[in-house]
């Protein structure tokens, strides 16, 4: 399984991190990575579901999709959708200022002289095909799972909502079966019923058929025509 540094699209031996790599701009799904500065602890429960409530009306103002969104104590994994990666930044922008202003009124003595609560921007990273996506979920998901099994606790995760088949805008439920060919329920099933790499393989399997014309339909922007609700437009062929 990918640890952080590696979603981060980072080395992990050690050395100096290189610079983060350019953004691809060429895609509709990307996985949003965002650390605290320093590290910092700086989400507790209040400030994570704040942060969670905020990013949903913020998206559906900007008709941004919400598929998986997790705040951990020192880092958020946020997985958005949307006609193209300008509207994810300003998205994500918009809620890094509102969040900062919120835990600096909080700890306003530890937050002086311009100290920073975030690190640099969000690092984004293009998803491109419905193999890494479903992997990136089952990350998300374990990446929880793993931190509850340690009696630690999470300050926001979106699993617990759909595991309840409880999905509101801008999360999209009927998203779920046309990407996934499963219902959000089946899909964290999925995740708990099999490791990574069996969810890799099997996901392999069950879009073995896609064409380069049903990827690109979810994963590659297209500039040269308006966005449209995909579940209203094709529907993904391994769809029950």
């Amino acid at each position: 399984m990918l640890d952080f540094n590696e979603l981060m699209g980072h080395e992990t031996n050690g050395f100096v991190q290189p610079k983060r790599m350019r953004t691809d701009k060429n895609g509709r799904i990307y996985h949003a990575t965002q650390r605290a500065a320093g590290k910092e602890f700086i989400f507790d429960k209040e400030i994570g579901k704040y942060r969670h409530n905020l990013l949903c009306r913020i998206c559906a103002r900007f008709n941004v999709k919400i598929i998986f969104s997790v705040v951990m104590s020192n880092h958020t994994h946020d997985v958005l959708m949307a006609e193209n990666v300008e509207e994810i930044s300003k998205v994500l922008r918009l809620v890094n200022s509102a969040v900062s202003h919120k835990v600096r009124e909080q700890n306003p003595r530890k937050y002086t002289n311009g100290k920073r609560v975030f690190e640099s921007r969000p690092y984004l990273r293009a998803i491109k095909d419905i193999v890494s996506l479903t992997t990136v979920g089952k990350y998300d998901y374990d990446n929880v799972k793993h931190v509850l099994e340690r009696g630690e606790f999470v300050p926001y995760d979106c699993f617990w909502a759909l595991k309840r088949g409880i999905v509101v805008k801008p999360y999209d439920k009927e998203l779920y079966t046309a990407l996934f060919g499963m219902s959000e329920k089946e899909l964290c099933d999925f995740y708990e019923s099999n490791d990574s790499q069996m969810v890799a393989k099997l996901t392999r399997e069950r879009f073995k058929d896609w064409t380069k014309l049903d990827n690109d339909h979810f994963f590659k922007a297209d500039f040269s025509k308006p966005w449209q609700d995909e579940t209203e437009s094709v529907r993904n062929p391994c769809a029950p």
